[in-house]
């Protein structure tokens, strides 16, 4: 009978540790779990309404196999426990999926956009650079970007690596239809694109970044240092009109001469 009792009483301890394991890791992988969480809830309504819906959170944030199981088991239960005494935080136990994550639907290489502009060398990026989905990815799922959809920006492209040094930033190399047009490799663009871009929609190429405008027009050209008030008189007769390009026209000479 004793015999009986110690087995029971063995058998019922390692029930309350399975299901004291079982209940966080479980918990923490609902939806629901985190959209206690101030700072998450906005990133499940977005998961909620993209394709990627369908598909556990388990599915992305897990790594494939037992040892990432175990990993999200030893980071789930401390911090399930933790939230039911002192409450929700901002605590994220759900990293960004890793490439092996991704591979396990995403099974082949697409090498052109949908609309056919953009060249994606994904089999590049992914084997031959071993970089993560989500470096590219960021804003897939759980965010938007600031143009209010899920898909990478230029920008990310341009900084991480597009820069003319780490890799190539000519527009063709990436764009099937989209090259710097003549006009901009003319000796005097300069002076005229600020006529050109009342008629002509800049934004159609340049609008990846924000304020790029003023990102020259906001600094004083090299010109402007030194003597340049005794000796401007000059440069003005050179340049012709091209002064005229950031100062508007006679107005402004006039209001010192």
């Amino acid at each position: 009978m004793s015999r009986r009792l110690l087995i029971g009483g063995v058998a019922a301890v390692v029930i309350l540790v399975v299901l004291a394991i079982l209940v966080p890791v479980i918990s923490t992988l609902q939806p629901d779990y985190y959209r206690r969480y101030q700072a998450l809830g906005l990133r499940m309504d977005h998961w909620e309404t993209s394709t990627h819906s369908r598909i556990s959170c388990a599915g992305c944030h897990i790594e494939p196999g037992f040892s990432g199981v175990v990993s999200f088991t030893a980071a789930s239960v401390p911090a399930f426990y933790s939230q039911l005494i002192s409450g929700p935080d901002d605590t994220n136990l759900l990293r960004a999926p890793r490439r092996v994550a991704c591979q396990k639907c995403h099974t082949s290489y697409r090498s052109v956009a949908p609309s056919g502009d953009l060249l994606i060398p994904h089999r590049a990026h992914v084997e031959v650079l071993g970089m993560e989905c989500v470096t590219c990815h960021e804003d897939l799922v759980h965010s938007f970007n600031r143009r209010g959809f899920n898909r990478p920006e230029m920008e990310t492209c341009l900084a991480l690596c597009h820069d003319g040094d780490s890799a190539t930033d000519e527009c063709i190399k990436c764009h099937t239809r989209k090259d710097a047009p003549d006009t901009h490799m003319a000796e005097d663009w300069l002076v005229l694109h600020g006529q050109m871009a009342e008629s002509e929609d800049c934004g159609a190429c340049h609008d990846w970044t924000p304020g790029y405008c003023a990102e020259c027009h906001e600094k004083r050209p090299a010109s402007h240092v030194g003597n340049w008030k005794t000796g401007h008189a000059v440069s003005a007769r050179i340049r012709g009109d091209g002064c005229t390009v950031c100062h508007g026209g006679e107005e402004f000479c006039n209001q010192c001469h």
